[in-house]
């Protein structure tokens, strides 16, 4: 290894006329029998370190690639590249990186490589290759243009077949396929995000720039690009471009043996989700919104009486004293609670925390002109400003007055939000406010010339809207996150935001997709927009349940459509959130008083019974960025079929469920290929050659989401749904009680680890949690072994009811035993412990043991 500088004369051949690495991504590029006379003179240099960096120059642009790891690379453009740690945006999480365990440098072929991974020098461009399980091009990386004011690289497509990610946008048409191969990914705005507006929606459009590139079988890479500011993506050719607004990018190049592997990758980059509050995973209502504490006391006293579970109430505008239209004098911004109609408010939080309600309160951006907090906020310069320092005008909105008139805080300056924090928001959690909702964030509403605090950009710290507009509502969450661990240290950060940046997820942001319309059609771009969510790192993507806004539907088409959205909503929104425009208070969205409600309240009680596993995707999704609620490629990558299939989609590992999202009583369920059981019916086993499955939704006259488990399923979960998910106060570990395990043994072993915590401080992070490790494998002669490992550190025990339940498909079995002693037969109907035939197979009714006490089962044909 050495460090060494090229000629110009070597270079003539690679190198055509105006920018530097000007090619085509088919080799294209001045010959070197005429090299334009006006080029300048090009380096490479090479720079030997754990991670290995090699640097080339000329006509004042630079471009630098660095080895991080053995299968990730980065790649920098800007005008000067000094070696050492790439610069890295706010959205990356790790600040430094250990490098490849092992590379070369090739000074002559111009060749950086490690075990996994190469890239070369090619007529211009870089090519970058992978070399496990079998040597291929990537893809090659060309600038095709670059100026002071933009740079347009070129890519290969080297034989995709889809491309997966790249953020949010919902758009209509009734199955689209999740891949933006052969059409364009723009921003929604020339600012970036922003509130889109269609036939079906007022949604969000968020630019999350991670792709995952997929080709035949298992080939696969990703590619990150880090810059928040807006670029076009242009995916119609064999080759691709990349528009950046800015002359200076970064971007992160990645490998792995499939899309788990490669979004883990992306993950590390950009920051696993924290596990939200547990009773985040119950049922929040929630409308536009609650007038005073009668009114939702009124929504959440019938759901208790007809025996609805709920965790939570989202408050509106209302909270604060609503908005007062085209006036300075509004009340947004005020953040304080209007005690005439929402009187003693820490009371009655203490009072609804007592029943087992939380509350999330909206918060916006902007100030009412006409508040203290607005001159307060522009004195030191907190707000978008009309003028660079020293001036203190701060940038008056009156365009779209419709909350009123005023300013809008600059997240981006650190010390705002912890002013902001701290006037504000600490009283609030004080009071018991379990979470934030962060409203409007896009930023909807801003002028162009506003100044603001600025970021650090390659050297650079502009200060201008457009360097900004991207990170708004990503610094707005960091900084919930950051002061809340401030001053509540154990407290979990929960955000629900309509907008955000890459990386916005490990600040506690859950995201939904805006104003929605109440359509089937806006349900099913929900579902597309939901495959690309879970893939560009958002597990926690939901929607206005029912859709926000009404005009249009109504009568029996609305109730058919609110059953049917609730109840895809109910295996796949968390929160799981009904949501509508009700000024009028005659608008309902709760679940027991709109739609079917029998199949309202069994699809709520599916969701709570299945708890236990979902709150323990949600650590394996903190502890390794593994995806919640991923689309069937993720673990189905070689099925192509699978990959543009947006209505069947998988919960963790181990259930699969239809979403119904269309008009019919019966949906085809795409069940890839294998052995499948019906979470209803466990005696039907369907045995799929990778098909789509007919399923009737109306099932005695309930509507019911189709939903099935994998084999080799191990999926935890409750007996019977509680009333709601523990106390808000209680900072004692919650145990899952009356626990029933449904396994479907394969002859592959098969683990999954039930995962236990307080469920509202941050002490699992320190490492005070009980994790269960279940293992099951079908052998040979039939016989099945269960075993189940407790590692329990979070310094408490308990006793709970404990059932297995075996789905075998076929085959008898003539004896259980537990930890080698014969387990006696008893009655299905009864309580005493023993094994008994059910439905589907075996069922092993343990009775009470211990939180702490490992088993082994075995089941022998």
């Amino acid at each position: 290894m050495r460090s060494e500088t090229l000629q110009a004369r070597q270079w003539a051949a690679l190198i055509s006329a105006g920018s530097l690495l000007l090619a085509g991504c088919g080799g294209g590029g001045a010959s070197a029998a005429t090299p334009a006379p006006t080029t300048p003179p090009a380096e490479v240099s090479y720079f030997a370190s754990a991670t290995p960096q090699v640097r080339l120059s000329q006509g004042g642009h630079q471009v630098m690639l660095t080895l991080l790891r053995g299968d990730m690379l980065h790649v920098a453009y800007s005008t000067q590249i000094e070696p050492g740690t790439p610069f890295l945006s706010p959205m990356i999480a790790p600040r430094s990186f250990s490098g490849p365990a092992s590379y070369t440098w090739d000074a002559d072929a111009k060749r950086l490589a490690t075990d996994a991974l190469m890239v070369e020098l090619d007529q211009g461009c870089w090519r970058v290759s992978v070399r496990q399980p079998e040597e291929r091009v990537l893809t090659r990386l060309c600038v095709q243009d670059w100026q002071t004011d933009r740079l347009r690289l070129a890519l290969s497509g080297e034989g995709a077949t889809e491309v997966l990610g790249l953020g949010e946008r919902l758009v209509s048409g009734a199955g689209r396929s999740p891949s933006w191969l052969g059409t364009q990914r723009a921003p929604a705005s020339r600012y970036g995000n922003a509130m889109t507006y269609s036939d079906i929606s007022a949604s969000g459009d968020m630019q999350v720039p991670v792709a995952y590139v997929l080709g035949e079988g298992r080939r696969n890479w990703g590619l990150f690009v880090d810059s928040a500011y807006p670029l076009s993506f242009d995916l119609r050719a064999a080759n691709w471009t990349l528009d950046s607004p800015s002359p200076s990018l970064g971007l992160f190049v990645f490998t792995g043996a499939d899309l788990p592997d490669l979004r883990r990758d992306y993950l590390s980059l950009t920051g696993t989700p924290p596990v939200p509050p547990l009773k985040a995973f119950g049922l929040w209502i929630s409308e536009y919104g609650y007038d005073n504490w009668a009114e939702l006391d009124d929504k959440l006293a019938t759901l208790h009486g007809k025996g609805f579970p709920v965790d939570g109430a989202v408050l509106d505008l209302q909270w604060f004293g609503g908005i007062n239209s085209g006036s300075q004098t509004t009340s947004m911004g005020k953040l304080s609670w209007a005690t005439g109609k929402f009187p003693d408010a820490a009371g009655k939080l203490a009072g609804y925390a007592a029943s087992g309600v939380g509350t999330m309160l909206i918060e916006e951006s902007y100030i009412g002109g006409a508040l203290p907090e607005f001159r307060a906020l522009a004195d030191q310069r907190y707000l978008a400003m009309d003028c660079a320092p020293p001036c203190k005008e701060a940038t008056v909105y009156s365009s779209n007055p419709w909350w009123g008139i005023g300013g809008m805080i600059d997240w981006s300056n650190p010390g705002a939000g912890s002013w902001w924090h701290d006037a504000k928001r600490v009283a609030l959690i004080n009071d018991g406010v379990l979470g934030h909702w962060t409203d409007l964030g896009e930023p909807e509403m801003f002028s162009p010339s506003s100044q603001y605090f600025g970021i650090d950009w390659y050297g650079a710290h502009p200060t201008r809207h457009a360097d900004v507009h991207n990170l708004l509502n990503f610094f707005w969450s960091r900084s919930i996150a950051a002061d809340t661990a401030r001053t509540h240290p154990e407290r979990r950060p929960w955000i629900l935001s309509r907008s955000g940046a890459a990386g916005s997820q490990r600040f506690g942001v859950a995201t939904w997709s805006g104003d929605v319309q109440s359509s089937f059609a806006a349900l099913g771009a929900q579902m597309t927009a939901q495959a690309n969510m879970s893939l560009s790192g958002f597990d926690y993507y939901g929607s206005d349940v029912g859709g926000f806004d009404r005009a249009g539907m109504g009568g029996a088409p609305l109730s058919k459509l609110y059953t049917r959205w609730f109840a895809t909503s109910a295996l796949l929104d968390v929160p799981l959130r009904p949501h509508v425009q009700n000024l009028c208070n005659c608008t309902e969205t709760a679940p027991d008083r709109i739609g079917d409600a029998a199949s309202n309240l069994a699809a709520l009680k599916l969701r709570y019974r299945l708890v236990p596993y979902l709150y323990s995707l949600a650590h394996a999704a903190h502890d390794n960025g593994d995806a919640m609620f991923p689309p069937l490629p993720y673990y189905f990558q070689q099925d192509r079929a699978a990959r543009s299939v947006v209505t069947t989609k998988m919960i963790g590992p181990w259930l699969l469920f239809g979403a119904p999202s269309g008009t019919d009583a019966t949906m085809g369920v795409y069940l890839p290929a294998g052995a499948w059981t019906d979470f209803y019916a466990p005696a039907r086993r369907v045995d799929s050659q990778g098909a789509l499955s007919q399923e009737n939704l109306l099932v005695a006259d309930q509507l019911r989401a189709p939903l099935f488990l994998r084999e080799g399923a191990i999926v935890p979960m409750l007996r019977d749904a509680p009333g709601h998910l523990g106390d808000p106060r209680d900072r004692a570990i919650h145990w899952f009680d009356d626990l029933l395990v449904r396994v479907v043994p394969a002859a592959a072993e098969s683990r999954f680890t039930l995962v236990e915590d307080d469920g509202i401080t941050r002490g699992y992070e320190a490492g005070k949690v009980a994790r269960t490790l279940m293992i099951a494998q079908r052998g040979s002669a039939g016989e099945v072994h269960f075993a189940l490992q407790p590692d329990n550190r979070s310094g408490a025990t308990a006793k709970r009811s404990l059932t297995l339940e075996f789905l075998l498909g076929t085959g008898s079995v003539r004896e259980v035993r537990v930890g080698g002693a014969v387990m006696p037969k008893a009655d299905a109907a009864g309580t005493a412990a023993g094994w008994f035939v059910s439905e589907g197979g075996v069922a092993v009714r343990l009775g009470e043991c211990s939180v702490d006490e490992a088993l082994e089962v075995t089941l022998l044909p």
